[in-house]
């Protein structure tokens, strides 16, 4: 009955936590851009479990937030390269693949073969799903 009593009492008591001290620097990247700051280390060493967990719970709203603007801004970035590739036939490319390099000649980047279409959907912030329109414009 006793020992009945106790686990009752300690389950009540225990919590369980997610955040993870190894972790932490890499959430706080993935949700900021960067490392933590000295300063955020002072107070994460001197916070208890439970702030841990707020600031870790935090981190993830944070890193969520973040991961949906990028994503919405990416999406506008390829609406509005679409566009221009529309305008640019407009003027006289004969098709795409004509449009897209001038695209790029006009914007003054070099393409490097070496990256398949990567670089180009990284200078233009679009989503790397994207780059098979600079490898069928023959351009990576």
């Amino acid at each position: 009955m006793l020992l009945n009593s106790w686990e009752k009492t300690m389950t009540k008591n225990t919590k369980k936590y997610s955040y993870s001290d190894d972790l932490v620097s890499d959430l706080h990247k993935d949700a900021w851009g960067h490392r933590p700051t000295n300063s955020f280390w002072f107070h994460w060493e001197i916070a208890d479990q439970d702030a841990k967990q707020a600031i870790w719970d935090n981190l993830i709203d944070d890193m969520v937030k973040n991961d949906a603007e990028e994503a919405r801004i990416k999406a506008d970035n390829a609406s509005n390269l679409a566009k221009r590739i529309k305008e640019v036939c407009k003027l006289g490319a004969k098709n795409y693949r004509t449009a897209i390099r001038w695209i790029i000649e006009a914007d003054e980047l070099k393409p490097d073969l070496y990256y398949d279409g990567d670089q180009l959907a990284w200078e233009y912030n679009i989503d790397f799903k994207h780059k098979k329109l600079f490898k069928l414009a023959g351009v990576a």
